[in-house]
């Protein structure tokens, strides 16, 4: 049980060396201590506030209106399942006839 919490403790002791040697090559200009409360003042900022974003509306959307937002003029970005069956189903009488000649 002691090993377990040693070799616990030594994991979370790397992690956060990892993470130590990480932030250092990363250090803000004024430090991390002035770049969390400049983090803090922007999301507390007024611009942020609910009633100032632009508001979306949002609408259910078929499966088919989905797909049509993708789909290029000369063809589909997608295939349905039915052209898929029907594609296959060309192939197999194609190699069929080949198979009988």
């Amino acid at each position: 049980m002691t090993g377990a919490i040693v070799y616990g403790f030594v994991a979370v002791l790397c992690a956060v060396a990892i993470f130590a040697a990480l932030l250092s090559g990363r250090r803000p200009e004024k430090g991390f201590v002035a770049w969390v409360q400049d983090s803090f003042a922007a999301w507390r900022a007024d611009e942020l506030k609910k009633d100032k974003l632009p508001q979306t509306k949002v609408q259910d959307a078929d499966l088919e209106d989905l797909f049509s937002l993708g789909v290029p003029d000369d063809r589909p970005a997608y295939t349905r399942p039915e052209e898929i069956v029907a594609r296959w189903d060309d192939v197999r009488e194609r190699a069929r006839q080949l198979t009988k000649h």
